[in-house]
């Protein structure tokens, strides 16, 4: 009896590592800004691999080994190998569109396939203007959203015609009175100004890099106070 069990055993071990979904591709869609996991788990989750690579290619050929000494990914993949040995998953951060592409997890004779299709952000009204008029001591909303919400532009900024300085909560014209929205929704861009002023009139432009850009036209008209007089 003893015999048979040390026989199974080590029949267990020399089979080593079989992938799921060997030879097959997985389709994996993602956005800008978030993260990523690529699955690669042999069946057994106890057995290890004697090596194992991940590799980036396009148009399912220029491969290029995935690292986090390699430059595109530097400090911006993990493995979890290390805590279950079966485990070959690949976890990328901070996601560029650069990172869309075609992945192998290479275990020797096994390998399995990602398809990664990481969406930008692309601006509603791309290089539109729209018209928007408000009243001094009101709020008004200037929108700016990427078409999908879940996407992140790698940048973007709020300018103002004619020098296109950056708007900040530092400026003095617009301090204590801006507010984003990104930190909630990052494909939401919109900028709130309040308390607004004649001065806070002007054209507008939400840039977001190589996303694109959009212009708001922001006429800001004074409140005039009417006042009745009652004679008795």
């Amino acid at each position: 009896m003893q015999l048979c069990f040390y026989l199974l055993l080590v029949l267990h071990v020399a089979e080593g590592c079989t992938l799921e979904n060997n030879w097959q591709r997985t389709d994996i869609t993602a956005y800008t800004g978030e993260s990523v996991l690529l699955p690669c788990y042999c069946t057994d989750t106890n057995s290890k691999p004697e090596t194992f690579t991940w590799e980036a290619g396009k148009y399912w050929k220029y491969w290029k080994l995935v690292s986090n000494e390699s430059g595109q990914y530097r400090g911006r993949v993990q493995l979890f190998n290390s805590h279950s040995p079966g485990n070959l998953s690949l976890l990328i951060s901070h996601l560029t569109e650069e990172d869309g592409g075609e992945y192998m997890c290479d275990a020797g004779s096994e390998f399995t396939f990602i398809s990664l299709t990481v969406e930008g952000c692309r601006l509603e009204n791309q290089g539109k203007i729209k018209e928007i008029t408000a009243y001094t001591g009101e709020s008004v909303l200037l929108p700016c959203y990427c078409t999908d919400t879940n996407s992140t532009p790698e940048t973007f900024t709020w300018t103002k015609f004619s020098t296109w300085e950056e708007i900040s909560t530092e400026s003095d014209q617009y301090r204590d009175r801006l507010q984003l929205f990104n930190s909630h929704s990052p494909g939401n861009l919109s900028l709130l100004i309040s308390h607004l002023t004649e001065e806070d009139g002007g054209v507008y432009k939400c840039d977001a890099g190589g996303s694109g850009f959009t212009y708001i036209r922001l006429t800001v008209k004074v409140v005039r106070c009417v006042v009745s007089l009652l004679y008795h």
